[in-house]
């Protein structure tokens, strides 16, 4: 069941991308020189760092958010800028160590993320900043949590056990929302960074950004 919604999540992002892609190309009017106008085309490749999630304190250790999105000017002349939509995709992983002083067993938690989203921004044309892209946006993610334990206890997985809560936890996936603000500065007329900030998936996200 797991795998439908997430094979369904997947289809769902690539049609959008492929949508988007069509409808940039029968468009007739382009972004010109601006950062970013109706026809542009955007990836971004980067990390991620924080976030939503409920797992910190000692013992626990992740990941970054590895990221690669997708964003197409979709909308042009909204006010003094467009509107992108986009897609997200996203991996976190989360673990947790712990030994028992007592017994010295070994514990340990494992949690992967697949993310999954679909965004939108507005982004503000500045003539006078042809290459400065700053855009506010909202995303709604689909999560695939994967989970899995292991421990040097030979009864953890026994219902008697103290510790079979770790055996037996269950996660489910979900979706939600972020919020973020964000900017990309070219440094050619191709190539350039970008930096995001906000909440949900990842508290702040920045990498390399490439206008195709």
């Amino acid at each position: 069941m797991k795998t439908d919604k997430l094979n369904t999540a997947i289809c769902a992002v690539f049609l959008l991308g492929t949508s988007s892609l069509a409808f940039a190309q029968s468009s007739v009017q382009s972004s010109g020189d601006a950062a970013f106008g109706k026809g542009s085309n955007i990836i971004n490749i980067g990390v991620g760092l924080g976030g939503n999630y409920t797992y910190f304190g000692d013992g626990y250790t992740s990941t970054p958010n590895f990221v690669l999105s997708y964003e197409n000017g979709a909308f042009g002349n909204v006010g003094p800028g467009t509107i992108s939509l986009g897609a997200l995709i996203s991996f976190k992983g989360i673990s947790y160590d712990y030994t028992d002083y007592h017994s010295g067993y070994y514990y340990n938690q494992s949690w992967t993320y697949y993310i999954i989203g679909i965004r939108s921004a507005y982004h503000l044309t500045i003539p006078s900043a042809p290459r400065f892209d700053p855009y506010v946006g909202v995303m709604l993610g689909y999560y695939d949590i994967g989970y899995k334990e292991s421990s040097s206890d030979p009864y953890f997985n026994a219902p008697g056990d103290p510790y079979y809560y770790y055996y037996a936890n269950n996660y489910s996936s979900y979706l939600a929302f972020s919020l973020y603000i964000g900017a990309r500065y070219y440094f050619s007329s191709r190539v350039g960074l970008w930096l995001e900030l906000g909440y949900g998936y990842s508290e702040a996200a920045f990498g390399v950004c490439f206008k195709l």
